[in-house]
């Protein structure tokens, strides 16, 4: 019996991408979620991410940042940091028709291989003119 490699191939990528959707969440989606309505003079969303392992203000803040500023849909990411408070967070502007939240999250918790932020809560905000709020 001859089996292509295209054949194989094209199977195991298919494997490969069914894994990704039922296990590729597990870490990244570890996180507590909060999502608000408020009104506002422009449509927009917001995210607030809380982020474990944030050490300082300009490396890792900085590499959060620039890791965030990189994703397609995000228009701002600004990093909050104080040294004595427990939790620091990423204030991200974003489309939500071009990245899912899920991709915010992975974008920090991806640094290093995942060894060394994670994402402990996100507070998402949507801003809307008051006659379109739900």
């Amino acid at each position: 019996m001859f089996i292509s490699t295209h054949l194989i191939q094209t199977n195991i990528a298919r494997i490969g991408l069914i894994c990704m959707i039922l296990l590729g969440c597990s870490e990244a989606c570890d996180y507590e979620l909060t999502e608000l309505h408020q009104a506002g003079t422009a449509v927009r969303t917001t995210a607030r991410i809380d982020v474990t392992g944030m050490m300082c203000a300009h490396a890792c803040g900085g590499k959060i940042k620039k890791e965030l500023l990189e994703v397609q849909g995000v228009a701002n990411a600004v990093i909050d940091f104080e040294l004595d408070r427990d939790l620091n967070y990423a204030e991200v502007e974003f489309d939500p028709a071009q990245v899912q939240l899920d991709e915010l999250v992975a974008a920090v918790t991806g640094i290093a291989e995942g060894k060394l932020y994670g994402v402990e809560s996100v507070q998402l905000t949507h801003f809307a003119k008051a006659a379109n709020i739900p």
